[in-house]
């Protein structure tokens, strides 16, 4: 027996920002395209947004700068973007270019994710779990760059850049401005669909 969810429960947990685990909807026998299962919304601090991303089906949608690229997943776990791809792996994954070559690799640890531009990993980026609802985003050489708060992101200053939906360690990316702007957006959206 299929189990049917009300349209209007996936709509409000879409909006609240929660994944929602099903690839479809049936209503009076007919299959309608799922509500994403994915949302998110990243602010200016002027509450300006300057990122939507939504995930539906294995397809991730982003949108900024009045660009949107699309990642579509495939059968062999790969989620090719036009220019880039990325490779799963056991803890974590790659972005590639669509040639292969290694853009970011990224490690996820319960209570850290490195984000690095050389397989051996080293010098990463940390995004470092800390005590409440914060993660501390560290450059190489332990030097800090920010933290990421139950609903902003800000400088190691404490100058609040973005306005966010949560504690995620995704969101720690948007302050590592050395990565070029849509592979930045590619990583968050990533780590988003991996609840991170």
């Amino acid at each position: 027996m299929r189990r049917v969810i009300p349209i209007a429960l996936l709509l409000l947990a879409a909006c609240r920002g929660e994944r929602v685990e099903t690839a479809r909807v049936e209503t009076g026998g007919v299959v309608r395209a799922s509500a994403p299962s994915l949302t998110s919304k990243i602010l200016g601090p002027d509450g300006a947004e300057l990122v939507s991303i939504a995930e539906a089906s294995g397809t991730v949608e982003i949108k900024f700068g009045g660009k949107t690229i699309r990642g579509t997943t495939k059968d062999s776990g790969k989620r090719k973007y036009e220019d880039f791809e990325i490779k799963p792996g056991d803890e974590g994954f790659k972005l590639r270019t669509k040639d292969g070559k290694l853009r970011w690799k990224v490690k996820i640890k319960d209570d850290k994710v490195k984000v690095s531009d050389n397989e051996e990993n080293k010098n990463p980026f940390e995004l470092k779990s800390r005590d409440g609802d914060r993660i501390k985003v560290v450059a190489p050489g332990d030097r800090e760059v920010g933290n990421v708060r139950s609903d902003h992101v800000e400088d190691a200053s404490g100058k609040t850049l973005y306005k966010v939906d949560g504690p995620r360690a995704a969101y720690g990316v948007l302050l590592l401005d050395s990565i070029p702007e849509t592979e930045r957006y590619i990583l968050v959206a990533e780590l988003l669909s991996r609840k991170r």
